[in-house]
């Protein structure tokens, strides 16, 4: 991922791999590929995605997004 920084890549073979090193890293690797469809994922189970969904960086990345969302809107 970290070669790829600044890049829009045409095609990517992506591992999310058994736990994420920081916050958000796995939606980088996907925001980088300009189709969804150019994207293949290595298999993981869905309890990595329930872990992803329920880890407390992800809640904290969250709830930082909706202050400053309504900070803009003021």
């Amino acid at each position: 991922m970290h070669k790829s920084q600044g890049l829009t890549l045409s095609k990517a073979k992506i591992d999310i791999g058994s736990k994420e090193f920081a916050a958000g890293l796995t939606f980088v690797a996907v925001s980088h590929i300009r189709s969804l469809s150019d994207i293949y994922f290595r298999q993981f189970t869905f309890d990595r995605l329930q872990r992803i969904k329920n880890s407390s960086r992800l809640q904290e990345r969250k709830v930082e997004e909706e202050r400053l969302t309504s900070r803009i809107g003021r």
